[in-house]
């Protein structure tokens, strides 16, 4: 599992051949560590209650790596069955659906996490220690990368489908998180204003 391994283990596993773990899983340690960092910078603003949600949500976060490697995983495998007869590309076809179908949900969630990351960095600029909105604009930052992850990972998993309600939950997941990349990027420039007191 992701969540155990050394960061230097995790790298080496990315920079390998092997089609696992990807941009999805990276994108979820992306929120994880925003969501890390914010609860860092919410507890030098003496601001306990945001910091003890963010450690949640990067527990969530890191789940979801995990999640989104297996079900990579496991389209991969669909991807592999023998299609020689008909039936077998029948079920070939089945088992792709429903892999990307559940390939999908981990970076759809990531959406979620990362909005939620967001929110919490939004009001911890309410009321924050000057000396650590570097850290809030960094995890901005992060969160952003997450979120980037999720609408490319989305948008692959977009093409194999054949669920319409499927294909329409993916494409709100993708506008989510568009829109929210924006709203990212206007709280950065915030930060960036903040720290040069302009």
């Amino acid at each position: 599992m992701i969540r155990h391994e050394s960061i230097e283990d995790y790298l080496n596993r990315l920079a390998s051949g092997e089609p696992t773990p990807g941009g999805g899983a990276t994108g979820a340690l992306m929120a994880a560590q925003g969501a890390a960092l914010v609860a860092m910078a919410a507890r030098f603003s003496d601001r306990e209650e945001l910091a003890d949600r963010c450690e949640r949500i990067a527990v969530t976060a890191l789940g979801l790596s995990d999640a989104d490697e297996s079900g990579f995983a496991s389209v991969a495998d669909a991807f592999g069955m023998p299609k020689d007869t008909e039936s077998q590309r029948t079920e070939r076809s089945r088992q792709i659906q429903e892999a990307i179908e559940r390939a999908a949900e981990p970076p759809g969630a990531i959406v979620t996490v990362a909005a939620d990351v967001v929110g919490v960095a939004a009001e911890l600029l309410e009321d924050y220690n000057r000396n650590v909105l570097s850290d809030v604009g960094a995890a901005l930052g992060a969160e952003r990368a997450a979120l980037m992850a999720a609408v490319v990972t989305l948008e692959t998993d977009l093409a194999p489908l054949k669920d319409p309600n499927v294909e329409s939950r993916l494409r709100k997941d993708i506008d989510g998180a568009v829109r929210l990349i924006d709203d990212v990027d206007a709280l950065v420039t915030r930060v960036r204003r903040l720290i040069r007191g302009s």
